[in-house]
């Protein structure tokens, strides 16, 4: 039997494996093994090494992320962060609203907490490289490109065309000095991720994001590395496309088919990571329904480039308990008793108060618009963060003709929302109760367009 750090890398290499590896993206997470908060956590490598050592440990873990923050080289560039409690920081402000590019300062190893990334990754390699994978995780460059400009640069992507790829290229630039910095660090899998991709059509795919990952993962293959591409939401139109990037694998979340994708995987010897349910399984349902959503993995992904692992980065507030159940089911193929007392998720639904919490259907009256947006988190979600982003932009225009809100299924009550409406991927947006906007974040002038048809 290969070791744990092995068995990850020859599933990327798409080599068979005595058994399909697993790597929890514990991200913030960490933090409450550790009792403290996303913000003290992240601006310690210390504390960043001891949670996910802790992480690796008790989930039986056979590869770790070293640090999952997509911000960090936002912030070295310039943009300001909002802080949060129990999620990854937000980029609150984008510094090409107000600046050039030629007046951002140049991107070092000793930038903002770069620094601190690269030193929990070489402490990491020292204390558990030689048995747990180290994966070193990028903000890609199209997503860097959004917090920079804002979400104006969907708008530059068809109407300055030229503006929009001179951004492209400096955030390719940066994301390839990270590659290689991370490399030289010593993680063994450079994954570029990249959510904002799963908004764009195929067509803007080719033209906008296809280049301008090539400089990454070509520099990182010619050290002799390993890289991977990850996008969040429905990203299906895009997974071929993400292949033909000629990564060593992708991943992807729940939105997106393991079967398909596994069909891909094979034409293209591109691995593929994914893709347990974040929130209906693994924070809200039980042992049970964890280990069972990962055997539905583990049967669609073969044991042929496929590494198990969630979606997306964990929910700070995952129960403990049904990681370490998955991970003792890969690890020794056991099975949660089923009168362990947890309850189901159904059950949990049916003991869920929606009006408690404010999740009640809105009737609309005629001259006013209301607007629901339907996320992960958009104080921890990128594509959800634009997605809301893209409202607060425009509805001071139409003052108190608007009302709003936001559904996170990131509560019971939001999940119950959720199947009430008929959502299916996030984020969307909802105007009048009608879904508008699936998987897509708008321009201005799309949204302006919607919300005035319903005036």
């Amino acid at each position: 039997m290969s070791v744990n750090r092995e068995l990850v890398l020859k599933a990327l290499k798409c080599e068979e494996v005595e058994r399909v590896p697993w790597v929890p993206f514990t991200g913030v997470h960490c933090a409450k093994l550790l009792g403290m908060d996303a913000e003290s956590f992240l601006r310690s490598p210390e504390n960043i090494v001891k949670g996910v050592k802790l992480a690796a440990e008790r989930y039986l873990a056979d590869g770790v992320c070293s640090v999952f923050d997509l911000q960090i080289e936002a912030e070295a560039l310039g943009c300001e962060l909002k802080w949060s409690k129990n999620n990854p920081p937000a980029v609150s402000t984008h510094v090409l609203q107000n600046k050039n590019l030629s007046d951002l300062p140049e991107l070092t190893k000793e930038k903002g907490r770069i620094a601190d990334a690269l030193k929990a990754t070489s402490m990491l390699k020292k204390e558990i490289g030689d048995s747990v994978a180290i994966f070193g995780l990028i903000c890609g460059p199209f997503t860097l490109a959004l917090h920079l400009a804002g979400a104006n640069f969907l708008t530059d992507m068809i109407e300055e065309p030229d503006r929009a790829n001179e951004i492209l290229e400096f955030c390719a630039d940066a994301t390839k000095k990270m590659s290689l910095w991370y490399l030289e660090a010593g993680a063994d899998v450079v994954a570029l991720v990249d959510p904002m991709t799963s908004q764009i059509s195929p067509r803007h795919f080719k033209k906008y994001v296809m280049n301008t990952v090539a400089p990454s993962i070509e520099a990182v293959k010619e050290k002799g590395g390993i890289v991977t591409l990850f996008c969040c939401g429905d990203a299906t139109k895009n997974i071929e496309l993400m292949m033909q990037c000629k990564p060593n694998g992708i991943a992807f979340d729940e939105q997106v088919s393991v079967a398909a994708s596994r069909e891909l995987s094979e034409k293209y010897n591109v691995a593929i990571e994914g893709n347990l349910h974040l929130t209906t399984t693994l924070l809200f349902g039980s042992p049970t329904e964890c280990v069972d959503d990962a055997q539905r993995c583990l049967k669609d992904g073969g044991k042929k480039g496929y590494i198990l692992s969630p979606g997306c980065d964990l929910p700070f507030d995952t129960p403990e308990y049904n990681l370490e159940a998955v991970g003792r089911f890969v690890q020794y193929g056991e099975i949660p008793a089923k009168n362990s007392g947890f309850l189901s998720l159904e059950e949990a639904l049916k003991g869920c108060d929606e009006l408690a919490e404010g999740f009640t259907s809105v009737e609309v009256k005629p001259g006013e618009i209301f607007v629901e947006i339907v996320t992960l988190d958009s104080g921890g979600c990128a594509p959800c963060q634009y997605m809301m982003e893209s409202l607060l932009r425009v509805k001071d225009r139409y003052g108190d003709k608007l009302t709003y809100r936001e559904t996170l299924i990131k509560s019971l009550a939001g999940i119950k929302r959720v199947g009430a409406i008929g959502v299916k991927n996030l984020p969307s947006m909802l105007i009048n109760n009608e879904l508008v906007f699936d998987n897509i974040v708008p321009t201005d002038e799309e949204l302006v367009k919607e919300l005035d048809k319903r005036l």
